[in-house]
């Protein structure tokens, strides 16, 4: 295989985690971290990963703005930000690519539908990344949790490029090209929209979080919403790391049901007990969440077939509050949903 030139955009707790694996791999790769302090960083230290078996640090070439790569060209460009800077994300990047070059998405919420009017199906590929990260401090990563990346083509087609990426991406985790790629991404907005929103509202991790009862019904009522949602718009949840009806509660759900899905949550929560909520991580940077681009994007799509969607409604009204620092980030917060 020829030597693939990468750019990633966004070097968060998944850009970082994504960066170092692709760097140790010795593919060419170079960083636009948008954060002066996380470029003088890795410039000064390198793309440093933690973990129990040590600190292990890469180096490559990173840049602060796009404009400093001074006319460079790449065959993938990974979008790594944060959804609400996508859109300009992938505007101001297509000077960058090669003639038969291609963007991935990798984001939290669904962006596509904005970037495919921007991009079209032939210089976009989706993606979702499965696994955890955390940035602990600027260029200093830890990975919170496995999970493997999906791969696809909004066309449904499965291609040859698809090949290809997955051969880069192979290294990083498993990989999986998907004639489904909506259906995945659904499957994960339902997660996203559960713990990025309940997260900033507490401020705790999924473990502590879920030690709550009412928590956990809270959680189960708002995945529920995303999964009614999905199908009511023809969308068939596709299995990421689980099957997606796994923590499905129907509205009319008896005791024995309540129960079997209040136990699996539970083992949820133990199991990924370390995950952090990464727009709880935006707050704590002083930056806006993604919530409109996760729970307010169920809500849209909610709102053309009358679908009941109170619970993200007023999560995507109370993260907003906190925002604009009406609201105090509190374990007591989910009392008021």
């Amino acid at each position: 295989m020829k030597k693939i030139k990468i750019l990633i955009e966004g070097i968060g707790g998944i850009g970082g985690l994504l960066a170092a694996s692709l760097i140790k791999n010795n593919h060419y790769v170079s960083l636009v971290t948008n954060n002066e302090k996380i470029t003088n960083a890795i410039k000064s230290e390198g793309v440093k990963v933690k973990s129990p078996q040590g600190t292990v640090q890469f180096y490559t070439d990173v840049y602060t703005k796009l404009e400093e790569l001074k006319g460079n060209k790449y065959d993938i460009i990974m979008l790594l930000m944060k959804a609400n800077g996508v859109m300009n994300a992938a505007r101001q990047s297509i000077e960058y690519l090669e003639k038969d070059g291609y963007m991935i998405s990798f984001q939290n919420g669904i962006v596509e539908d904005e970037l495919l009017e921007i991009l079209g199906h032939d210089k976009l590929i989706s993606g979702i990344i499965g696994f955890g990260g955390t940035m602990v401090r600027p260029g200093v990563y830890n990975k919170t949790s496995n999970g493997s990346i999906h791969i696809g083509e909004l066309t449904g087609e499965i291609t040859d490029r698809l090949n290809v990426l997955k051969e880069i991406l192979d290294p990083v985790d498993e990989v999986v090209i998907t004639d489904n790629i909506r259906g995945a991404l659904w499957s994960k907005l339902a997660i996203n929209a559960t713990i990025n929103g309940m997260g900033v509202l507490t401020g705790q991790t999924l473990g502590e979080m879920l030690k709550n009862r009412k928590n956990r019904d809270i959680f189960l009522n708002i995945y529920r919403e995303v999964i009614d949602t999905a199908i009511a718009n023809g969308i068939v949840p596709e299995r990421i790391t689980a099957d997606p009806m796994l923590l499905y509660k129907p509205i009319d759900a008896g005791r024995f049901t309540s129960f079997k899905k209040d136990m699996i949550i539970k083992i949820v929560a133990r199991k990924h007990k370390n995950i952090k909520s990464s727009s709880l991580q935006s707050i704590e940077r002083g930056r806006k969440t993604e919530v409109d681009y996760i729970n307010g994007y169920v809500i849209k799509q909610a709102e053309k077939y009358s679908i009941n969607v109170d619970y993200n409604k007023k999560l995507v009204e109370m993260v907003h509050e906190i925002e604009e620092g009406k609201r105090k980030i509190l374990a007591e917060n989910t009392n008021d949903i």
